[in-house]
């Protein structure tokens, strides 16, 4: 074979390495960790929520979901994102006396780059079973504030 005839698949072979070490790197900046998430509605610190979160850290647009279960009162499936400082978070109630609500919260928040710790603060507003509308009435809307401890 010819030299001239060799140098394409050379450069396949480099470009293919480069993409593929692109991507090992891109894959091993996630970071996946279980947060154990404590919150409290509206400042008041009798008024507790906690569940655990499979988290994926992943340079600033993170994602995570648990489950809420407050035994005999209520459970919800939880959806999170932080992008940029920002969080979205939706409770999905489940349980029986409130099935279909839904729990919207947004709020600013921070992770520790060295201990992945959380700490998040923000509103939240409620929605009644297949409503886009906010509900009304008391603790329909309010505040939160969310500490979590990642490992």
């Amino acid at each position: 074979m010819h030299i001239r005839s060799l140098a394409p698949l050379g450069l396949g072979a480099a470009l293919a390495i480069g993409i593929v070490a692109g991507l090992s790197t891109e894959a091993t900046a996630q970071l996946k960790q279980t947060c154990h998430m404590k919150g409290i509605w509206n400042g008041i610190t009798t008024d507790v929520f906690e569940f655990d979160a499979a988290y994926t850290f992943n340079k600033g647009e993170d994602d995570f979901t648990g489950v809420y279960v407050n035994p005999g009162i209520s459970q919800a499936n939880i959806i999170g994102s932080a992008r940029g400082g920002i969080w979205n978070i939706v409770l999905s109630y489940v349980d029986p006396a409130h099935k279909g609500w839904v729990k919207k919260l947004t709020g600013k928040g921070a992770q520790d780059p060295a201990t992945h710790g959380i700490l998040v603060t923000g509103g939240f507003q409620q929605y009644a079973p297949g409503s886009s509308v906010p509900a009304t009435g008391p603790n329909a809307t309010g505040t939160f504030t969310i500490d979590g401890k990642c490992k």
